[in-house]
Protein backbone atom coordinates (compact mmCIF):
# COMPACT_ATOMS: atom_id res chain seq x y z
CA UNK A 1 0.00 0.00 0.00
CA UNK A 2 0.84 3.60 -0.98
CA UNK A 3 -1.13 6.40 0.55
CA UNK A 4 -1.38 9.50 -1.64
CA UNK A 5 -2.90 12.44 -0.65
CA UNK A 6 -5.06 14.57 -3.43
CA UNK A 7 -6.27 18.37 -2.60
CA UNK A 8 -8.26 19.51 -5.44
CA UNK A 9 -8.19 23.30 -5.22
CA UNK A 10 -11.79 23.73 -7.26
CA UNK A 11 -13.64 22.50 -4.65
CA UNK A 12 -11.85 24.04 -1.30
CA UNK A 13 -14.02 26.90 -0.28
CA UNK A 14 -12.05 27.96 2.87
CA UNK A 15 -14.02 26.51 5.62
CA UNK A 16 -10.64 25.03 7.80
CA UNK A 17 -13.03 22.12 8.80
CA UNK A 18 -9.73 20.11 7.72
CA UNK A 19 -7.74 22.69 10.49
CA UNK A 20 -10.36 22.13 13.28
CA UNK A 21 -10.47 18.05 12.88
CA UNK A 22 -6.87 18.24 13.14
CA UNK A 23 -6.90 19.82 16.27
CA UNK A 24 -9.38 17.98 17.72
CA UNK A 25 -7.33 15.01 16.29
CA UNK A 26 -3.86 15.77 18.11
CA UNK A 27 -4.44 18.21 20.50
CA UNK A 28 -3.03 20.87 19.00
CA UNK A 29 -3.19 25.23 20.01
CA UNK A 30 -3.33 28.01 18.24
CA UNK A 31 0.04 29.77 18.48
CA UNK A 32 1.26 33.25 16.43
CA UNK A 33 -2.44 33.61 15.24
CA UNK A 34 -2.99 36.33 12.61
CA UNK A 35 -6.16 38.29 12.53
CA UNK A 36 -6.23 38.82 8.86
CA UNK A 37 -7.38 36.58 6.25
CA UNK A 38 -4.32 37.03 4.13
CA UNK A 39 -1.57 34.53 3.88
CA UNK A 40 -1.83 31.75 6.78
CA UNK A 41 -4.82 33.32 8.75
CA UNK A 42 -5.59 30.81 11.44
CA UNK A 43 -1.69 30.42 12.41
CA UNK A 44 1.72 29.79 10.84
CA UNK A 45 2.27 26.54 13.53
CA UNK A 46 -0.23 23.83 12.73
CA UNK A 47 -0.34 20.32 11.00
CA UNK A 48 -2.52 21.94 8.11
CA UNK A 49 -3.66 25.02 7.29
CA UNK A 50 -5.54 26.91 4.45
CA UNK A 51 -3.90 29.75 2.68
CA UNK A 52 -5.93 32.55 1.15
CA UNK A 53 -5.13 33.84 -1.84
CA UNK A 54 -6.49 36.88 -3.51
CA UNK A 55 -6.25 39.26 -6.81
CA UNK A 56 -7.79 40.58 -10.07
CA UNK A 57 -7.02 38.65 -13.66
CA UNK A 58 -9.83 40.63 -15.35
CA UNK A 59 -12.12 39.76 -12.37
CA UNK A 60 -11.53 39.65 -8.71
CA UNK A 61 -10.49 35.94 -7.45
CA UNK A 62 -9.81 34.27 -3.99
CA UNK A 63 -8.43 30.58 -3.94
CA UNK A 64 -7.95 28.71 -0.36
CA UNK A 65 -4.81 26.73 -1.05
CA UNK A 66 -4.36 23.78 1.90
CA UNK A 67 -1.21 22.42 2.99
CA UNK A 68 0.29 19.75 4.91
CA UNK A 69 3.70 17.74 4.94
CA UNK A 70 4.15 16.35 1.82
CA UNK A 71 5.95 13.37 2.88
CA UNK A 72 8.71 13.38 0.12
CA UNK A 73 9.97 10.32 -1.34
CA UNK A 74 13.48 11.80 -1.33
CA UNK A 75 13.48 13.32 2.84
CA UNK A 76 15.72 16.33 3.28
CA UNK A 77 14.58 16.23 7.00
CA UNK A 78 15.32 12.57 7.88
CA UNK A 79 18.41 13.44 6.28
CA UNK A 80 19.84 16.20 8.92
CA UNK A 81 17.64 14.43 11.67
CA UNK A 82 20.98 13.89 14.29
CA UNK A 83 18.90 11.49 16.48
CA UNK A 84 17.11 9.40 13.54
CA UNK A 85 13.83 10.89 15.13
CA UNK A 86 12.54 11.50 11.66
CA UNK A 87 11.41 7.91 9.90
CA UNK A 88 9.66 6.40 7.07
CA UNK A 89 6.89 3.77 7.69
CA UNK A 90 7.08 0.90 4.95
CA UNK A 91 4.19 2.81 3.60
CA UNK A 92 5.92 5.66 3.08
CA UNK A 93 4.74 7.94 5.53
CA UNK A 94 7.48 10.38 7.09
CA UNK A 95 7.07 10.57 11.15
CA UNK A 96 9.14 11.92 14.14
CA UNK A 97 9.56 9.66 17.10
CA UNK A 98 8.28 12.03 19.60
CA UNK A 99 10.44 10.23 22.18
CA UNK A 100 13.82 10.40 20.22
CA UNK A 101 13.14 14.09 18.97
CA UNK A 102 15.23 16.69 20.79
CA UNK A 103 13.38 19.93 19.24
CA UNK A 104 16.68 20.94 17.26
CA UNK A 105 15.15 22.41 14.28
CA UNK A 106 17.26 20.96 12.00
CA UNK A 107 14.35 19.14 9.95
CA UNK A 108 12.65 22.87 10.17
CA UNK A 109 15.15 24.38 7.89
CA UNK A 110 16.13 21.05 6.42
CA UNK A 111 12.06 21.01 5.03
CA UNK A 112 11.70 23.49 1.49
CA UNK A 113 7.71 23.47 2.03
CA UNK A 114 8.16 24.69 5.72
CA UNK A 115 5.67 21.90 6.96
CA UNK A 116 7.49 21.46 10.00
CA UNK A 117 7.15 23.56 13.37
CA UNK A 118 8.87 23.62 16.91
CA UNK A 119 5.69 24.81 19.90
CA UNK A 120 6.95 27.53 21.36
CA UNK A 121 5.27 28.39 24.75
CA UNK A 122 6.37 32.14 24.73
CA UNK A 123 4.38 32.31 21.81
CA UNK A 124 1.14 31.14 23.16
CA UNK A 125 1.09 33.72 25.32
CA UNK A 126 1.38 36.22 22.58
CA UNK A 127 -1.59 34.98 20.84
CA UNK A 128 -3.68 34.83 23.65
CA UNK A 129 -4.71 38.28 22.84
CA UNK A 130 -5.13 37.93 18.58
CA UNK A 131 -8.65 38.35 17.74
CA UNK A 132 -9.23 34.94 16.35
CA UNK A 133 -7.32 32.55 19.20
CA UNK A 134 -9.85 35.12 21.68
CA UNK A 135 -13.21 34.29 19.58
CA UNK A 136 -12.10 30.97 19.37
CA UNK A 137 -11.55 30.48 22.74
CA UNK A 138 -15.13 32.02 23.51
CA UNK A 139 -16.47 29.10 21.81
CA UNK A 140 -14.39 26.30 24.02
CA UNK A 141 -17.09 26.92 26.24
CA UNK A 142 -19.19 25.36 24.18
CA UNK A 143 -17.65 22.63 23.18
CA UNK A 144 -14.89 24.36 21.33
CA UNK A 145 -11.86 22.32 19.77
CA UNK A 146 -8.64 25.11 21.43
CA UNK A 147 -7.18 22.98 24.00
CA UNK A 148 -8.98 19.96 23.62
CA UNK A 149 -7.16 16.63 24.38
CA UNK A 150 -6.24 14.94 21.50
CA UNK A 151 -6.93 11.23 20.35
CA UNK A 152 -4.50 8.82 22.28
CA UNK A 153 -1.64 8.05 19.62
CA UNK A 154 2.39 8.35 20.21
CA UNK A 155 2.11 11.21 17.50
CA UNK A 156 -0.04 13.70 19.02
CA UNK A 157 1.58 17.27 19.45
CA UNK A 158 3.94 17.78 22.20
CA UNK A 159 5.15 20.76 23.89
CA UNK A 160 8.94 19.00 23.50
CA UNK A 161 9.34 17.46 20.06
CA UNK A 162 8.88 19.09 16.41
CA UNK A 163 5.14 18.57 15.08
CA UNK A 164 3.85 17.92 11.45
CA UNK A 165 1.41 15.74 9.50
CA UNK A 166 1.43 12.10 9.85
CA UNK A 167 -1.19 11.39 7.35
CA UNK A 168 -3.33 10.15 10.52
CA UNK A 169 -1.03 6.98 10.33
CA UNK A 170 -2.37 5.85 14.27
CA UNK A 171 -5.91 5.16 12.34
CA UNK A 172 -4.03 2.92 10.21
CA UNK A 173 -4.90 -0.64 11.88
CA UNK A 174 -1.68 -2.50 10.19
CA UNK A 175 -4.04 -4.58 8.18
CA UNK A 176 -3.16 -3.49 4.99
CA UNK A 177 -6.64 -1.17 4.26
CA UNK A 178 -5.92 1.65 3.23
CA UNK A 179 -7.37 4.63 6.57
CA UNK A 180 -9.15 8.09 6.11
CA UNK A 181 -7.36 10.77 7.75
CA UNK A 182 -9.49 13.26 9.98
CA UNK A 183 -9.53 16.32 7.68
CA UNK A 184 -10.73 14.13 4.80
CA UNK A 185 -13.44 12.60 6.75
CA UNK A 186 -15.04 16.12 7.80
CA UNK A 187 -14.33 18.12 4.61
CA UNK A 188 -17.82 18.95 2.97
CA UNK A 189 -16.65 19.11 -0.49
CA UNK A 190 -14.54 16.41 -1.21
CA UNK A 191 -11.59 18.91 -1.51
CA UNK A 192 -9.33 16.43 0.29
CA UNK A 193 -8.83 13.26 -1.22
CA UNK A 194 -7.29 9.99 0.35
CA UNK A 195 -6.31 7.11 -2.13
CA UNK A 196 -3.85 4.55 -2.49
CA UNK A 197 -1.47 4.17 -5.20
CA UNK A 198 -0.64 0.43 -5.12
CA UNK A 199 -4.36 -0.02 -6.09
CA UNK A 200 -4.90 -0.30 -9.86
CA UNK A 201 -8.55 0.73 -9.64
CA UNK A 202 -8.50 3.70 -6.75
CA UNK A 203 -10.15 6.89 -8.54
CA UNK A 204 -8.31 9.03 -6.38
CA UNK A 205 -5.08 7.45 -7.37
CA UNK A 206 -6.15 7.86 -10.59
CA UNK A 207 -6.07 11.28 -10.45
CA UNK A 208 -1.89 10.89 -10.14
CA UNK A 209 -1.37 8.32 -12.74
CA UNK A 210 -3.73 10.40 -15.18
CA UNK A 211 -1.48 13.53 -14.47
CA UNK A 212 -4.44 15.61 -13.38
CA UNK A 213 -3.11 15.91 -9.91
CA UNK A 214 0.23 17.21 -10.02
CA UNK A 215 2.98 18.04 -7.02
CA UNK A 216 3.27 21.65 -5.56
CA UNK A 217 6.71 22.26 -6.68
CA UNK A 218 8.40 19.16 -8.89
CA UNK A 219 11.41 21.77 -9.36
CA UNK A 220 12.91 20.89 -5.85
CA UNK A 221 12.71 17.10 -6.64
CA UNK A 222 12.04 15.63 -3.70
CA UNK A 223 8.91 13.93 -4.75
CA UNK A 224 5.97 13.19 -2.36
CA UNK A 225 2.58 11.55 -1.48
CA UNK A 226 0.60 15.06 -1.64
CA UNK A 227 -1.18 16.70 -5.26
CA UNK A 228 -3.08 19.12 -6.61
CA UNK A 229 -5.85 19.49 -9.25
CA UNK A 230 -6.13 22.95 -9.89
CA UNK A 231 -3.49 25.62 -10.61
CA UNK A 232 -1.53 26.52 -7.35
Amino acid sequence: MRPVFVIDINKCVGCRACVAACIIEYGQVFTAARPSNQGKPQTVKLRTWVEWREGYDGKPYRKFISSLCYHCEDTPCQRVCPTGATYKTPEGVVLIDKDLCIGCGYCIIACPYGSRYRPEPHEWHEAENKPLVKEVEEVTQYGGVLFKSPVPNKWAFRIDSVDKCTFCYHRYKGDGKLWTPACVEVCPTGSRLFGDLDNPNDPVADLVRKGVARLARPDLKTGGRVYYVGEL
